[in-house]
């Protein structure tokens, strides 16, 4: 088992762990920013690093990192995309009868388009009233919704209903703003643009066959995977906070010339309001997963002409997120940026089968490499419970969009013998930003989480079909 790399700035803050490997130590300006996150007063112990680690340019914080506070909160230490999130959905259909000569893949995808959209709906699709139950209740609007069990409520991270101080319905409501609950009406069970995505993929290999056997993932199966979270109504809740909380807590002269980080106190008002904001918000985000599950599995059975498929879920994680947690005997405010929460078998004790594997964790590659399914390992209490959402990029999407062409993308797709499915309305998006070449290799990342003993791989999957905004 390798020690994380740990740095400490000659000018102040909590130290920097590296949960990765010294050949995958970020670029100067990665760096600076990390070591700015550092000094933002309340951070507790240290600034966790996982292998994704990467830079993008709207964000002042680096995606694949956790910070923790005591009674702080750092609204910048996270995306504004509140509750991105992976669902990953397990099968029993052998991937050999999916074939595109078939047509199975075209009809399939194509009943996905007609009833995800990337963006939002043409009408409403919930109410008002819909939308508020969704923010306060999460999980238990969806239970009843659409019938879900408690097995599955189980494979989803707080049972799709995020912590808060509060179950005043009222008190909730009061924090978001007006103009993100109309959003949620019609962005409702929709997919997302960008990075976002709904992959079939296939298990090609067993790398832990008793986890696998556990979990119920065996080679030559179809498995999903879906990335999307709380849609407009979270980054317009998010965005529309940043824009008066900077004005009340961000100091006069920034750290940088695209702003800096800041704190406030969690025990504020505002940070109540926000707190709560975020987890309602989160709540939504889950929901949104679940509605677009139902809709993947009305689809595989319609084009598969088996109602009895059940497609059943494997697990649902957020990746962008803020809550209070449990850790080490105390409570902490974890920030992650980039990264799942990921509890190892000893924090499980209750499941049936997560007590005995860890919790299943997704780490996608991307659309043109393979990715991976794991397990949470007891070193997790040193990320504060949390892994690598992926493979992380080694270009940010300008950089990308300057050396791929829509062409070159399209091309290695079907080289690669792998379906890429766009919607009609969204072909003038410049796919180029998603380039496979512009991320990390996913073995290497994969290897680093090993090594440091953050997850254990269990199966790993290639990428069959992919459908993207």
């Amino acid at each position: 088992m390798r020690s994380p790399i740990e740095k400490i700035s000659q000018t102040g803050g909590v130290p920097i762990r590296f949960f990765l490997t010294s050949d995958m130590l970020p670029d100067a300006e990665t760096m600076a920013q990390l070591e700015q996150l550092a000094k933002v007063p309340g951070l507790e112990h240290h600034v966790a690093v996982l292998p994704d680690i990467h830079r993008k340019s709207r964000n002042l914080s680096p995606t694949g990192t956790v910070v923790a506070t005591k009674n702080a909160i750092v609204p910048r230490a996270v995306d504004t995309g509140i509750c991105c999130g992976m669902r990953m959905i397990r099968t029993d259909i052998e991937v050999r009868d999916l074939t595109p000569q078939s047509g199975v893949l075209d009809a399939l995808f194509g009943e996905l388009m007609r009833t995800i959209p990337v963006l939002e709906h043409e009408q409403e699709v919930i109410s008002k009233q819909e939308v508020a139950e969704i923010l306060v209740h999460g999980g238990r609007w969806c239970r009843k919704k659409f019938s879900l069990s408690d097995e599955e409520l189980n494979c989803i991270e707080n049972r799709a209903t995020m912590p808060t101080d509060t179950e005043d319905a009222e008190a909730i409501l009061a924090s978001i703003p007006e103009k993100a609950i109309s959003k949620g009406r019609r962005c409702f069970g929709t997919l997302g643009d960008g990075n976002h995505f709904l992959e079939l993929q296939e298990i090609v290999e067993v790398l832990d066959r008793e986890a696998a056997n556990l979990l119920g993932l065996f080679a030559g199966k179809a498995f999903f995977m879906l990335h999307t979270g709380s849609r407009n109504l979270g980054s317009k809740m998010m965005k529309a906070y940043l824009e008066i909380l900077e004005r009340r807590f961000a100091p006069a002269q920034p750290a940088t010339n695209g702003g800096a980080l800041w704190s406030m106190p969690a025990d504020s008002e505002e940070g109540v309001n926000y707190a709560r904001a975020v987890s309602a918000a989160s709540n939504f985000g889950f929901a949104n997963r679940i509605a677009i599950t139902e809709n993947l599995r009305a689809a595989v059975r319609q084009v598969l002409h088996d109602e009895t498929l059940a497609l059943p879920l494997l697990y649902d994680c957020a990746h962008v997120s803020l809550q209070l947690e449990p850790w080490n005997g105390g409570k902490l405010w974890v920030h992650r940026h980039g990264a799942s929460r990921a509890l190892p078998p000893s924090k499980l004790a209750a499941h049936p089968v997560f007590s005995k594997t860890g919790q299943p964790v997704p780490i996608p590659g991307s659309m043109g490499h393979a990715s991976y399914v794991g397990i949470a390992d007891e070193r997790t209490v040193e990320t504060f419970y949390s892994v690598n959402h992926g493979a992380g990029r080694v270009m940010d999407k300008p950089e990308a969009l300057a050396h791929f062409t829509e062409r070159q993308v399209e091309s290695e797709m079907r080289d690669k013998n792998i379906r890429l499915y766009r919607y009609p309305a969204r072909r003038d998006d410049n796919i180029a930003e998603q380039a496979p070449s512009s991320f990390k290799d996913i073995a290497q990342v994969v290897r680093a989480m090993i090594v440091l003993s953050l997850a254990k791989p269990v199966v790993r999957l290639r990428p069959v079909a992919v459908l993207k905004g």
